[in-house]
């Protein structure tokens, strides 16, 4: 495994090296870091909106703090970019407008990579990847969209995952939004609903730790890369994160970070842009 780059180069990485010389403005230094990411490298502050109700990626711990892999991931770049965190707390439909008014920098908030968000905002090279899926217990003959019909599906109330279904879902199905993944595969185990929408992560992880539990993924619904977000025309601020991505790839940080909260390895890895 290579060696990782010491944090203290990072931020010289982001001045120098990986500034575009095209985007200076008149009277500023060579090497000077323009846009968000010289305001970020001046105040000492970056600001990364988060999402803290879609766990594993963002929730919060015992104490109260937040925690989670999406919130990991945006300490460890604080610190290599060698500013403090600003944590800004975004509800699920706040995360793009928070971007593009200013009030973040960044976006650590399981934005998913599709063309209705690629409008909107700049992203990162994709570090991870969201599965949507339909679960049943075994003795279910639910195997397709179609068989829903009819039935009650368990929907996780402000998630991509609920969101992702319930358009696909046919007309005369009952939606049960509940408040949570594990509320959606309690209540189908325990037949209050006909099936759950759940992410494909968490119906292996199940699989493997509650054996006993009555339930079984049938079919996926959709899936999607997951990337930090930018505010578009910040060609300095993309270019650092991406370089920070690689290289915590390279070195197996991020790995590591998805081991923690995930339990298992990336589905995808950052690449150089």
């Amino acid at each position: 495994m290579p060696r990782a780059l010491p944090r203290r180069l990072l931020p010289a990485l982001a001045a120098g090296l990986f500034a575009a010389p095209h985007a200076r403005a008149a009277g500023e230094a060579p090497g000077a870091a323009t846009g968000a990411l010289g305001r970020i490298l001046r105040s000492g502050i970056v600001r990364i909106g988060v999402w803290l109700e879609a766990p594993p990626w963002g929730s919060y711990d015992h104490d109260g703090t937040p925690d989670g892999a999406e919130v990991a991931l945006a300490r460890l770049l604080a610190r290599d970019l060698g500013v403090r965190l600003r944590l800004q707390r975004l509800e699920v439909r706040d995360r793009i407008p928070a971007l593009q008014e200013d009030r973040v920098d960044i976006l650590a908030a399981l934005v998913p990579v599709v063309p209705a968000t690629r409008r909107h905002v700049a992203f990162a090279s994709p570090h991870g990847e969201l599965s949507v899926a339909v679960a049943t217990r075994r003795a279910s003959p639910v195997r397709s969209l179609a068989d829903l019909a009819g039935l009650r599906v368990a929907l996780p109330d402000n998630t991509f995952a609920a969101e992702e279904a319930r358009t696909m879902l046919p007309p005369d199905t009952t939606q049960l939004l509940l408040p949570g993944l594990v509320a959606c595969i309690d209540a189908t185990a325990h037949g209050r609903a006909d099936a759950a929408v759940s992410y494909g992560w968490l119906l292996r992880d199940l699989s493997l730790s509650r054996p006993e539990l009555d339930i079984e993924p049938r079919f996926t619904v959709s899936h999607a890369h997951h990337a930090l977000a930018m505010r578009l025309g910040e060609p300095d601020l993309l270019r650092f994160v991406n370089t920070f991505l690689y290289l915590r790839g390279a070195d197996g940080t991020l790995a590591e970070i998805h081991e923690r909260y995930l339990r298992g390895t990336p589905d995808v890895g950052p690449v150089f842009r």
